[in-house]
Formats: C-alpha cells, structure tokens, sequence
C-alpha cells in the first residue's frame, strides 16, 4: 500500500492540472481553488518529512487527507457545463483544506512539546 499523503499529493496535482485544462473560460472563479490547492500542495509536502506522520495517528489522517483529495480529483472528471460545479470544487476544497490543518496541528503540536 502506498504512501497516503504521497496519493493525496499526486491527486491534488492531478486535480490542478485537470483544472488548467479544463477552465479556461472560468478562470476568475478557478483562480482562488488553484492557489489554495497549490498552498495545500506545499503543506503536504512539508507533512511528508515529518516523522510523527507515521504514528497511527498521523496515518490515520494522511488517510483522511487521500480519501478527500480522491473525492475532489473526482468531482473534476464529471462533465460540467462551462463554469458549472465551482460550489462543489470549493466544498471538496475545503475538506481537504480542513483534514490538511488538522494533520499540520498534529505536527506542530509534537514540535511545540519537544522545543
């Protein structure tokens, strides 16, 4: 079984490039979900160093993290009309968003304990 956050890392990039190529007349309301996404990509990438992440419950929220990012890779393979489906791209931005800060508050309070 691969990595968790290793598959979340690859389905966000995967999920922003589906959006480069397939929003090119919506670009005003992407824009945002794009940056956010990119600023995700960053702290997962960050998380992957940490070595707390591999305890259960680090891992248990590297799952949580694959299981969202695969629901918002998803949403993007749908067909939608031009500039259809933004609302739900954001909702499933969010709960990676969310399950992201959580992983990265598990991290940091390990780093806070120890320093």
């Amino acid at each position: 079984m691969a990595d968790p956050l290793t598959e979340a890392e690859n389905l966000c990039q995967q999920t922003l490039q589906a959006l480069e190529t397939q929003t090119r007349g919506a670009s005003e309301t992407i824009e945002p979900l794009r940056k956010s996404l990119q600023s995700l990509l960053s702290v997962i990438a960050e998380s992957k160093r940490k070595v707390m992440v591999r305890s259960a419950q680090g891992q248990k929220l590297a799952q949580e993290i694959r299981d969202n990012a695969s629901k918002l890779y998803d949403v993007t393979k749908l067909p939608r009309p031009e500039g259809k489906g933004v609302d739900e791209l954001g909702s499933r931005l969010a709960s990676v968003e969310g399950s992201v800060t959580k992983l990265k508050i598990y991290w940091q309070s390990f780093e806070y304990a120890t320093t």
